[in-house]
């Protein structure tokens, strides 16, 4: 397997096979643009970005420089790496492009995708999460094994895998960059869809940071009720919830008889003091 770092060296260094004898070989061919079909395990499903817009300018201006690698299919060629400059190519107005033939199966055109567009930073994390997931699936490997062929930790592969758990306004929001990756991490501290699709709308509404983020999940799942502990009424419970989320915080609302009872808000330090009185303050 290759080493760790090996997502630095190029695809080159990674699959050798697929360059080999490269310099033996004619550099490229032209090929019409139409006998070229899309990776059928590209992870990127944005292609309408300004990077995408700037490239099909650089594009009619100079044409494309580095040539679009594929493998032949049933008919024409099915591309491995440069799907970003083949859809700029047909916007650009071209009829042929410079390709490298290359074989490969299908485990390479996968890995090869992938590969690609994280060196690029051309994918969101649901799109990379979304490749890792084929290539354990679809391929078996483990995660390990994928950790080892892209080039990354395997914490990191696994916090990425963990986000497809999201409900899908949460990946929506991450794709659309409202949050991070770090608040959508946090998030999944809550087993709730419901729960995480409110503290969705309670980051972006407060601009919250990744550590109010997680101080507010772990808020609420210590004051979400225990087994031993006597069942509050759901409205209560339910109130509890929404005042942690407004004052970020646990909040505890005790009734005695008569409806009459206490309000309890914990604090950690003088600061964490002065911000919830200036919340009540002003409301």
């Amino acid at each position: 397997m290759p080493p760790k770092n090996a997502l630095g060296k190029g695809l080159g260094a990674m699959f050798p096979d697929l360059l080999e004898g490269f310099d033996k070989r004619p550099t490229f061919v032209m090929c019409g643009i139409e006998e070229l079909s899309p990776n059928r395990f590209q992870a990127r499903r944005d292609f309408n970005d300004k990077q995408q817009q700037q490239l099909i300018a650089s594009i009619r201006k100079s044409g494309i420089i580095q040539p679009i690698i594929v493998r032949k299919a049933a008919t024409g060629y099915e591309i491995i790496a440069g799907e970003r400059r083949w859809r700029a190519a047909q916007k650009a107005g071209l009829k042929s492009v410079p390709v490298v033939i290359r074989e490969a199966g299908d485990l390479e055109l996968a890995e090869l995708s992938l590969i690609e567009n994280i060196q690029r930073e051309g994918l969101n994390p649901i799109e990379e999460a979304e490749a890792y997931q084929t290539l354990t699936g679809r391929f078996g490997l483990s995660q390990e094994e994928l950790s080892a062929r892209v080039g990354k930790d395997r914490s990191t592969v696994a916090n990425a895998l963990r986000l497809l758990k999201l409900p899908a306004a949460v990946k929506d929001a991450l794709i659309e960059k409202k949050i991070t990756g770090g608040h959508a991490r946090s998030l999944l501290g809550s087993n709730s869809p419901n729960e995480q699709i409110k503290l969705l709308d309670t980051i972006i509404n407060k601009t919250l940071s990744v550590r109010d983020t997680e101080r507010l999940v772990q808020n609420l799942k210590k004051t979400a009720p225990e087994k031993n502990r006597p069942k509050k009424d759901p409205y209560v419970s339910d109130l509890e919830r929404t005042l942690a989320r407004i004052m970020m915080t646990r909040v505890q609302i005790y009734l005695g008889k008569n409806s009459a009872g206490r309000i309890e808000m914990h604090f950690h330090s003088k600061d964490d003091l002065e911000r919830l009185l200036k919340i009540i303050l002003q409301t």
